[in-house]
């Protein structure tokens, strides 16, 4: 096919079958970015397909300037492995996994996007080659395309392996920011930075200090008075410990900050700290408790509880060799100095190897708290001060210049200052500030004979020198400072410039930069009560005491500057900047605010403080934002945006969101009730469909739901996720907001389009008043969700003792299934005893009990089942493949055998007995090599045609499998005479499974892993040839080695062939098995009766679940009044558990991927290659036993 005239045949063909592919990608509305990126690529690629087309078509017609394609050219499209060819396949295999979506699609049914990331990065590759392909042939480039098409398949796995560690880490990524939103870096700079170089060095020497970084004391507390420079040296000792970092080892850090006291709560805290764990952590490779965790809030959109958080940050840390925690301002953590030791208890529950250090001021509570611990006072030192104050009089023009003209006079500046610094780095700091105003040098030595002695003084003084300057400078510095005092999250300089010229714009004109004052005036004028971050530019009081001042001696002020603010703000958001409404792309955004940074924080807090403002002075100017729809639109993207930025981060938001509820985003009854009344609709919805009154209830605003209530609102509205005012109040734990709606008689049992309900969002929310308050009232305790959770399998699994305890006492059960088993193994690890007992079957007999040895059953053998047969039914005839009952030919019919076994072998010993043959070992009498052999005594074959079947069987499987984790066979033997088949087949030195669990009593993770990848990919190598086991059990699986575990598959008695691999077969029915392995399906009623490869999974999911724990999930010796389910019951409808303190030591990935494995529903069940991808699987498969030399008793073997 290699004359123009086929190719461009082929050509026209696969351009249709590309189009036909394109088509698909577009009625697949799933699968996102991938399907997206799938869909440009394919069409950049086809796009060239037709200039090549084109281009053949025309050669005839080329003239003389043009040059026509080299024959060789084209000939590199038709070769057998050319691009034409590879084209065809990609193209082929796109349009087999999205035919069926496709229609799903059109008939409205659910469909899953059928590609993985793996098969997206390997198909961009292959199109990625393709155009590489027709650009060369089109440039008639011979050489690049011979350098092309000898691309080794390596290199292009290579590179599709780059593409999906990228994808990889974008996950990561987003899943590390997805853990919070806190970060202390930018903050932890600016401290270093503003530090003055070479202070700091007493404590980082100190013996206390060395002896606690060698984690000889693993708490110690550094108190200190206010202004003593703890922040500061702070800083330098996380320096110091970065740098000085060993593998193995991690430095965490909290800077707690009084203003901040409402947003710093425990549980964010603890995210940070997970947050930078994870930046850190040694293994690149995200741990499998986050992803799960991750995957598992993901279904609901919730957050993890304070106790996840805490039980993942234990487990991580136990990872590590030393964790260091510093911990700055303990007492500016929380509202009460309780609160802040109850954190502490939480810090320091994380693990022995726990190092932590915590700064904070003196008091009471802590001396008692801390009076067993390490304890290292801070305080300014003397040569520190000197060093600060020596840098410092260098920086000020006025005092420099009186010290250069009177050297003596830096000393005499230096020595007072320290003598009246008490002990802190900040009075220093401040009379320094003071005297560089200072006109003469007689002035200074004036001044240093009456400075300040205590902190208060020092601000008021500091607050005459503002007053002493010219009235516009006493009223910008005024302005600047409350302003910096009432704003709800630290301002920069541009927006508080911004903030000043907006407050004397005219109506409808824009804020333009000759509106903005000088930003060096702006901070001048503060008499050296503010501080700028040098990097986030950000503007901050000197030090936290200058707000308590100002709180206490200026709160009328205050006042004052919360009206301001508060007007400005809304005015700002009317500008005439923001006319053209919300910004369309990710770059209009990130342009916008840098241009009006000013716009966030306005968007974010013009409804904070109304209500502290007395009269209506901001009612024209918000009447004017509520009536402009275009800045409600951009207010409204403002207001949705995070700190967080992705692809998309400022599209996130909800569109034509009335002005009624955004105003319900803050507490405003009094506003809200005024728009009412001036027609602003109630039921008023955006987008998203939520009203006023679930905007309301989702923020907590207990007299705005209540006006609402009153002035008419729905209270059972519900938003795009079928979500109610009801429920959100109680997933965020609003105790007042909930009683309202429940005294209004808002419905308890509205599920969400998850069927989440109310009180599993309050669980959640871990407030264990709304539980039950929500109980109180109704709510449904057995509800579940799709994914089979319900509130008390929720409470469990968070490790929320007090709320499951009070579910189970009013009546609520865990459910069955996977999400209930995981409830009960946290309330086992967390120590629920009680819970525990009365939810779940008692398996202490079990365990106690060595692991018993089970043999295969086939019909009537498998006891337990209680089955009612149809009239006439042939029981024993459900499966072909039974010969002829003639003769013993019939037996061996088309199977490939040798006569003579006692010439060639001579039976050594026996080994065991089995449901069809006895085992024994024999050598070769001319190699002298050890085997094993199966004897089949072949009398009787004729009454027992499932013997017969069994035998064949085996003998067909073997001969077909070809796998180095499936037991070869070496001869076959039909002996007429005696009436026997002789199999000869490889000996395993290390005997069975069984006997090495028995040995050992339980494997480890690591131990287990390296067995299941070896049974996962024999299962895979069966299943893809269409071949099911059936029989998978320890006593069927034979050790090879017992160093590298290597294992094998064994005894294929039970296995058939129902077809040539997945997606094509024929169901089994035959009812047959291991009683204690045999899947659900197996069990079903005749009539119901048919299975295929999943029967497989689930019994290795089984002897998984003993490797890890050394007893059975399902035993008759669970049966008791507390627990009336027999065997058959147990397994028909998944009743396992994982009972501690047997499951303990096992992770959740584990865990996990049982669940997943034993599923009732075997359409739900993992299939094999989900096994082989799963993360418990695939951790450390870079030491694949696979790859493992493979050692074996027959040389034939290797």
């Amino acid at each position: 096919m290699s004359d123009p005239l086929s190719i461009t045949a082929s050509v026209i063909a696969l351009l249709q079958l590309a189009a036909t592919a394109t088509q698909y990608l577009k009625d697949v509305k799933h699968g996102s970015a991938d399907r997206l990126r799938l869909r440009d690529e394919l069409r950049s690629t086809t796009c060239l397909l037709e200039m090549l087309r084109d281009r053949i078509e025309d050669d005839d017609e080329t003239s003389e300037t043009d040059q026509p394609l080299k024959p060789a050219s084209v000939r590199v499209l038709a070769e057998p492995d050319g691009p034409l060819s590879l084209f065809e396949q990609v193209l082929q295999d796109m349009v087999t996994k999205l035919e069926p979506q496709a229609r799903l699609r059109r008939l409205a049914k659910p469909f899953t996007w059928p590609f993985d990331k793996k098969d997206i990065a390997e198909l961009l590759t292959c199109l990625e080659r393709l155009k590489s392909h027709f650009n060369l042939v089109m440039q008639n480039d011979l050489h690049e395309l011979a350098k092309l098409s000898n691309l080794k398949l390596d290199d292009l796995n290579n590179k599709a392996d780059e593409v999906e560690a990228r994808a990889r880490d974008e996950e990561a990524l987003k899943i590390i920011s997805w853990i919070s939103t806190i970060s202390f870096r930018a903050k932890h700079e600016d401290i270093l930075d503003s530090t003055q170089p070479g202070t700091g060095t007493w404590l980082l020497e100190h013996s206390t200090f060395q002896s606690w970084k060698r984690g000889d004391i693993d708490k110690l507390w550094c108190p200190g008075i206010p202004g003593a420079g703890k922040t500061s040296l702070l800083s330098l000792i996380i320096s110091r410990l970065e740098q000085e970092k060993t593998a193995g080892s991690i430095c965490l850090y909290l800077y707690c900050d009084y203003n901040r006291r409402m947003e710093q709560s425990a549980s964010e805290l603890l995210s940070c700290l997970l947050q930078q764990v994870l930046h850190q952590f040694p293994n690149k490779t995200l741990p499998a408790e986050v992803s799960l965790l991750y995957s598992q809030h993901q279904r609901y959109g919730t957050r993890p509880t304070h106790a996840q958080t805490t039980e993942l940050l234990r487990t991580l840390a136990a990872k590590l060799e030393r964790v260091f925690i510093v911990l700055d301002a303990l007492d500016e953590f929380g509202e009460s100095e309780e609160e802040a030791l109850k954190f502490m208890e939480t810090i320091c529950s994380l693990g022995s190897h726990v190092k932590i250090l915590c700064t904070s001021r003196f008091s009471t509570t802590f001396e008692e708290y801390f009076s067993h611990s390490a304890r290292l006072q801070i305080s300014a030192q003397n040569d520190d001060i000197a060093k600060f104050l020596e840098s410092q009089i260098s920086q000020k023009y006025r005092l420099s210049r009186h010290v250069r003209a009177d050297p003596k006079l830096k000393d005499e500046i230096i020595e007072t200052i320290i003598k009246e610094s008490q002990g802190m780095f900040l009075l220093p700091k401040l009379h320094l500030e003071s005297l560089s105003h200072k006109i003469n040098r007689k002035e200074v030595r004036s001044s240093l004979k009456t400075l300040p002695v205590s902190l208060n003084a020092t601000y008021s003084d500091a607050l005459d020198r503002i007053y002493r300057q010219a009235p516009e400078a006493v009223g910008l510095a005024e302005a600047v400072l409350f302003w910096i005092l009432c704003a709800k999250r630290s301002l920069t300089i541009l927006e508080l410039q911004q903030i000043y010229a907006t407050q004397d714009l005219l109506e409808d004109i824009g804020l333009e930069e000759d509106d903005l004052p000088d930003a060096d005036i702006l901070t001048s004028v503060c008499g050296g009560l503010i501080m700028i971050d040098s990097d986030s530019q950000t503007v901050r009081l000197v030090h936290y005491t200058a707000q308590q001042y100002f709180e206490q001696f200026h709160s009328e002020k205050l006042k004052g500057a919360r009206s301001s603010i508060t007007n400005i703000s809304i005015k700002y958001l009317s500008l005439p900047n923001f006319s053209s409404g919300i910004c369309t792309t990710d770059r209009d955004m990130a342009q916008r605010l840098r241009e009006y940074p000013f716009l966030d924080y306005a968007a974010k807090y013009w409804g904070a403080d109304i209500n502290q403002i007395d009269g209506d002075e901001f009612f024209p100017v918000l009447d004017k934002l509520v009536s402009s729809a275009t800045a409600l639109e951009a207010t409204s993207q403002a207001f949705a945006l995070h700190s967080n930025r992705h692809v998309n981060w400022s599209q996130e938001f909800p569109r034509d969101i009335p002005a009624l509820v955004l105003a319900a985003s803050f507490d405003l009854p009094r506003v809200l009730k005024r728009m009412v009344e001036s027609g602003h609709e109630l039921e008023s919805k955006g987008t998203d469909e939520e009203t006023a009154l679930i905007r309301a209830a989702s923020f907590g605003h207990q007299e705005n739901v209540r006006t609402l209530l009153d002035l008419g609102a729905d209270k059972d509205a519900r938003d795009h996720m079928n979500e109610t005012a009801l429920q959100r109040a109680a997933g965020n734990g609003e105790v007042g907001v909930v009683e309202v709606l429940l005294n209004k008689g808002a419905d308890v049992n509205v599920h969400t389009s998850s069927d989440w309900t109310a009180l599993m969002s309050a669980v959640s929310s871990g407030d264990i008043r709304v539980v039950a308050m929500l109980v109180d009232a109704g709510a449904n305790l057995m509800a579940e969700t799709v994914w089979k959770d319900s509130a008390l399998s929720i409470a469990t699994r968070n490790g929320q003792e007090a709320i499951a305890i009070l579910l189970a006492d009013r009546g609520a059960v865990l459910p069955r299934g996977p999400a209930g088993r995981r409830a009960s193994t946290v309330a086992s690890r967390r120590g629920f005893t009680q819970l525990v007992r009365r939810l779940t079957a008692d398996y202490e007999a079990v365990a106690r009990q060595p692991l018993q040895r089970q043999s295969s059953r086939i019909m009537r053998g498998l006891t337990q089942i209680e089955e009612t047969a149809e009239p006439g039914e042939e029981q024993t005839a459900t499966e072909g493949e039974v010969p002829d009952e003639g003769d013993f030919s019939a037996v061996t019919e088309d199977l490939e055998y040798s006569i003579g076994f006692s010439r060639r072998y001579r039976i050594v010993e026996m080994l065991g007995k089995g449901h069809f043959a006895e085992v024994f070992s024999c050598t070769n009498r001319v190699t002298g090599m050890v085997y094993a052999v199966k004897v089949f005594k072949m009398d009787n074959w004729n009454s027992d045609t499932s013997k017969v079947r069994g035998i064949r069987a085996e003998f067909k499987a073997l001969m077909s499998a070809s796998h180095d984790n499936i037991l070869r066979r070496i001869d076959l033997f039909a002996e007429y005479a005696e009436d026997k088949i002789y199999m000869v087949l490889e000996l395993a030195p290390g005997r069975e499974l069984f006997n090495f669990i028995v040995e050992k009593r339980v494997l480890s993770e690591d131990e287990s892993r390296k067995i299941f990848l070896q049974i996962f990919s024999a299962l895979e190598f069966l299943h893809n040839s269409g071949w099911v086991h059936r029989d998978i059990k320890p006593e069927n699986i034979l050790l090879f080695d017992r160093e590298t575990l290597h294992i094998k598959l064994a005894d294929l008695g039970l296995a058939k062939k129902i077809g040539n691999g997945p997606g094509n077969t024929e169901l089994t029915t035959t009812l047959c098995g291991t009683p204690s392995y045999v899947a659900p399906e197996v069990l079903a009623e005749s009539r119901h009766r048919s299975y295929e490869f999943g029967v497989d999974i689930w019994s290795a999911g089984v002897v998984l679940y003993i490797c890890l724990c050394g007893f059975p999930p399902f035993s008759d010796e669970l049966y008791s009044a507390d627990f009336p389910f027999t065997l058959a019951q147990q397994i028909k409808s998944g009743r396992f558990d994982y009972p501690s303190p047997y499951w303990d030591p096992v992770g959740d990935p584990a865990l996990d991927l049982i669940d997943s494995m034993l599923v009732v529903n075997p359409a739900l069940r993992f299939n094999v290659k989900q096994c082989m991808k799963h993360p418990w699987t695939v951790l450390d498969s870079s030491v694949s036993v696979l790859q493992d030399t493979i050692r074996s008793a027959s040389p034939e073997a290797i």
